[in-house]
């Protein structure tokens, strides 16, 4: 029987600044993926549903999940989505379309994820019976503009080559949607985009089928675009030789359950999300990720919902301390919910001085330490809960997430494992097994001197620092010998003066390039390498000044030489000076690099 397998993406924040921020897309990626797995809602089967989100939504993961999805986990009557929310640009010199993701840097395409690339090598080789891909996306650059026929086109992001591979692959299909472009900002509703909350209320009713209880993309995409204005109004591309079942039961596949309209809860009409755990963010910050994840700011439900088969929680001492106990716990789980991370650590910590044993203020206190990034007592906090309550499912699936941040993968895993013993029904405990899995293969990757990328990705060009040391020195040679042979043209009478002079300066300039490239790329070893050739400049420096007489004495005799010497003065003077400078602003800007990157 065919399954559904789902891989959401969404991305608010960049660590390119040309990509602006956006407020919407992780909103609408886990608005849809916690939709699909409801029970009152798609259906899906949790753990094949995977949800990834802000900074852990990176080119090599995102193109190492699609990869395993579409390459080695999909079978034949599977169908596919690939939902994703946030920047795409189109390449300036290749006019291919790119989507955009938490690493990537506008323009350079080996940090992005091709359409063309994905059309070619993943569309076209999957087992599985259908694909949809959703880009919801925000347009990015002039040359999109340049392009588009109407102000919200999309097909400039495919390009012809995409859209006629969709139009020969059947049920290889493309919708899109436009966020805003340089003249609409982004648009919302109650938290999400206005094409997801058009889609999540589509989903629960107007586009089901009355007799057969499914919703067809086609039913959902007529729903849209009579609903949704020019700017949101969905792009369908693809030939769908038989339809794409977002809701109900697949073809040729026997029906296991009636369909059962869900019932919206919340502001914004969607089902309670799962009980998250808790998000890797400092205080004050905005969160972001997918392993630990924040509730939906839509969710109506406090963060400390019990979970199935725990054990009831211990008495306060008396009633009176009770009292008092649960009312500050439930101020402490307001501020929570308002992100006001002190005042909420300062009231649990007074809950937990009168009920030390108090499963609801533990579990808020791991929350906020792993919030804060206070691994090791966030993990002390959760082990003091399991002794409190071993059969707590939720404060498993907490360790899990905290041994995993900490790259204890293995432990992680069997925790996440025993969570699901105790609760084989959440949502949120797969997902979370699903991340520990992919970040084992993506640290054991990395460990063998390659990232985990997807089969679609092109090789990176790896070069030693021994070979690179040895060209470094050949550009040297280089340079000094166009130099030489620039002296050289100078001398002739009957070749241009233009001439010389022209080839001693490409010289110069290979040199000073090759430092400073070098010295950021390679680090101190170019820098001792710039320093050798200009002790060697140093002692010709030092030869002519010793062979000054003789120099002045051929002057007077032919004056025009004066030329030509004076220009060899001037050259080893700047073939000195000029790639040191070169490679001492090479190496600051490594170290300038170095430190961004590890502060990321």
């Amino acid at each position: 029987m065919g399954r559904h397998l789902g891989l959401i993406i969404g991305v608010n924040r960049y660590q390119d600044s040309t990509f602006r921020p956006l407020q919407c897309a992780e909103n609408d990626a886990r608005a849809l993926a916690q939709w699909l797995v409801n029970t009152r809602g798609g259906k899906w089967s949790p753990p094949d549903v995977q949800l990834v989100q802000g900074q852990h939504a990176t080119k090599e993961l995102v193109e190492s999940l699609i990869s395993q999805i579409c390459l080695t986990k999909a079978e034949a009557g599977d169908v596919i989505l690939l939902y994703f929310a946030g920047h795409a640009f189109i390449d300036e010199r290749s006019g291919e379309g790119y989507i955009a993701l938490t690493n990537s840097r506008y323009q350079d395409t080996n940090t992005s994820l091709s359409l063309l690339s994905f059309a070619q090598h993943v569309m076209a080789r999957s087992a599985a019976a259908q694909i949809l891909c959703i880009v919801d996306c925000f347009q990015t650059g002039q040359i999109w503009n340049m392009r588009r026929t109407s102000t919200f086109d999309a097909k400039p992001l495919l390009g012809p080559t995409v859209l006629s591979m969709l139009q020969a692959q059947p049920n290889r299909l493309l919708m899109t949607s436009c966020r805003g472009n340089d003249y609409a900002p982004e648009v919302g509703e109650r938290g999400l985009g206005l094409l997801m909350h058009s889609m999540v209320i589509g989903l629960t009713g107007p586009a089901t089928d009355a007799v057969s209880g499914q919703v067809t993309l086609q039913n959902l995409h007529s729903y849209l675009f009579n609903t949704l204005g020019e700017q949101q109004r969905p792009q369908l591309f693809g030939q769908p030789q038989i339809p794409f079942v977002m809701v109900g039961e697949l073809p040729d596949s026997p029906a296991t359950s009636a369909f059962v309209d869900p019932q919206p809860v919340g502001a914004a009409g969607v089902g309670v999300p799962p009980t998250p755990i808790f998000h890797p963010t400092l205080p004050g910050k905005q969160a972001t990720g997918n392993l630990l994840r924040q509730a939906a700011p839509f969710a109506s439900t406090s963060t400390l919902t019990p979970q199935p088969g725990n054990v009831p929680q211990s008495p306060a001492p008396n009633p009176a301390a009770a009292a008092q106990q649960q009312t500050i716990l439930q101020q402490a789980q307001q501020y929570y919910q308002e992100q006001n991370y002190e005042k909420a650590f300062d009231l649990v910590e007074q809950a937990l001085r009168i009920a030390p044993q108090d499963k609801d203020a533990l579990i808020l206190k791991g929350q906020l330490l792993g919030t804060a990034g206070r691994y090791n007592e966030a993990r002390q906090t959760i082990e003091q809960l399991l002794q409190v309550d071993p059969n707590n499912a939720m404060g498993w699936s907490m360790r899990a997430v905290v041994l995993s941040n900490q790259g204890h993968y293995k432990q992680a895993l069997e925790s996440i494992e025993r969570s699901l013993e105790l609760d084989a029904q959440n949502p949120e405990s797969y997902a979370i097994k699903n991340n520990i899995t992919e970040s084992m293969a993506l640290a054991e990757s990395q460990a063998k001197g390659s990232s985990a990328t997807g089969k679609f990705k092109l090789p990176v060009e790896r070069t030693s620092t021994g070979k690179a040391f040895w060209r470094g020195l050949g550009l040297h040679i280089l340079g000094i010998l166009m130099g030489g042979i620039g002296f050289a043209l100078l001398s002739v009478a009957s070749i241009p003066y233009p001439v010389g002079l022209v080839v001693a300066s490409l010289g110069l300039a290979v040199l000073v390039v090759n430092a400073t490239r070098g010295a950021f790329r390679y680090g101190i070893l170019f820098l001792v390498l710039t320093v050798l050739i200009a002790v060697i400049g140093l002692a010709g420096l030092f030869g002519l000044y010793k062979q000054s007489t003789i120099l002045f004495d051929q002057l007077s005799v032919h004056p025009s030489l004066l030329r030509p010497i004076t220009f060899v003065l001037l050259w080893l003077i700047a073939a000195i000076t000029l790639p040191l400078i070169g490679s001492l602003g090479g190496l600051i800007s490594r170290a300038v690099a170095d430190g961004k990157k590890s502060k990321q």
